[in-house]
């Protein structure tokens, strides 16, 4: 079985991860680890007369920065695949120009994967519909199985 587990910075990423390994995870499985980032935010400097430029130091700064926690991100859940029995796994990370979602669901799809993974934060009906969700695109987005983990605090 070919297992997609959608991951980011956060703590319930790791618990959807350490979940579907204890309880779901099969040795034959392959794992594809994905994590979709955000482009991120480089300042923009607005004058009356237009456009002003912003130092390139600084947007070279913020660039390095936010390589380096993709980086660290991917190799964190290199490890994780090493120190549990997931044998067969892949990590990828790309920064989708989209949202994430939408780099999820055509990343399953380009992979061929039979399940999607992912971890929910519970938001209320309010914020969730306010700023969407992640999970909540995948699940209406993909024809494929999504298992959501939801994290009792």
């Amino acid at each position: 079985m070919k297992v997609l587990i959608a991951v980011d910075s956060s703590e319930i990423a790791e618990k959807t991860f350490e979940w579907y390994v204890d309880n779901f995870h099969k040795e034959e499985n392959e794992v594809f680890v994905e994590h979709e980032a955000d482009q991120p935010d480089l300042p923009t400097m607005m004058f009356a007369g237009g456009a002003g430029a912003f130092p390139q130091e600084e947007i070279n700064r913020i660039v390095s920065e936010h390589k380096k926690a993709i980086e660290k991100l991917k190799n964190r859940y290199v490890d994780k695949c090493k120190d549990t029995k997931v044998t067969h796994y892949k990590v990828h990370v790309d920064t989708t120009e989209t949202n994430p979602g939408h780099g999820i669901v055509k990343r399953a799809d380009a992979l061929g994967v039979d399940l999607i993974v992912m971890g929910t934060r519970g938001m209320g009906v309010f914020r969730r519909t306010l700023l969407g969700s992640v999970s909540d695109y995948v699940l209406h987005h993909t024809k494929r199985p999504v298992l959501i983990y939801h994290h009792q605090h």
